[in-house]
């Protein structure tokens, strides 16, 4: 039986083309924002472990005979501390991930909304047996489910709205989520730290000395 009044079915192109797009459109979307979490989080937790390193390692050195090694452990947190609010905060500038999901829905959002405005209650695909649609076959046929719904039939806004939370899941079941375990610190790099604690402590004494000298010809002058 074929849908009444003057409704024709656009065929099942519009119902493939439209899935595959919005498969790769939510694809590119979900894999970038899943490779900047997945770096983002490593990097955060290593910076969290460097930190509480250097706080331990600065506390056991506050004493007298080591005071100037313990600043240098300080020094150094602090320029983690400060490493690790940037990292949280949304950067000034967008990276090319973050452009290219600004894209990607962008792309989307005008394609869905100019579909939607065009052909909106036009049918897209008639499901036989018609029993697979109850007790939604009126909701799939909106808004014309009093009239579509006895067939069958499945209307474009419905199949879209369907179709872009189905590639959704479908994408991160493909692609899950990282677990904590797969994306673990590796052991601190101790002498590195202590490397980078030396580089902390030149370079305070070096600009302390320039400041003076500065201010001192200034006064001169």
């Amino acid at each position: 039986m074929e849908p009444g009044g003057n409704s024709v079915l656009l065929g099942p192109w519009v119902t493939v083309f439209s899935l595959v797009a919005l498969l790769l459109i939510n694809g590119v979307v979900w894999l970038v924002r899943r490779h900047k979490n997945a770096t983002t989080g490593v990097r955060r937790a290593r910076l969290n472990a460097e930190i509480g390193y250097l706080r331990r390692e600065s506390a056991k050195l506050n004493a007298p005979a080591t005071y100037a090694k313990c600043a240098k452990f300080q020094r150094l947190a602090n320029a983690k501390d400060k490493e690790l609010a940037e990292l949280t905060a949304a950067p000034a500038v967008p990276g090319l991930g973050d452009r290219m999901v600004l894209l990607a829905n962008a792309v989307k959002l005008l394609a869905v909304g100019a579909a939607s405005l065009w052909l909106w209650d036009t049918p897209v695909a008639q499901v036989a047996p018609r029993s697979l649609l109850s007790p939604l076959g009126g909701l799939l046929a909106f808004p014309r489910g009093s009239e579509l719904a006895p067939f069958g039939v499945i209307t474009l806004t419905p199949w879209l709205f369907v179709a872009d939370s189905a590639t959704k899941s479908l994408v991160r079941a493909v692609f899950p989520t990282p677990s904590a375990g797969s994306t673990g610190v590796a052991a601190l790099d101790v002498e590195q730290l202590t490397r980078e604690a030396d580089a902390a402590g030149r370079i305070r004494p070096y600009s302390a000395a320039a400041a003076a000298a500065s201010a001192a010809a200034s006064t001169q002058g």
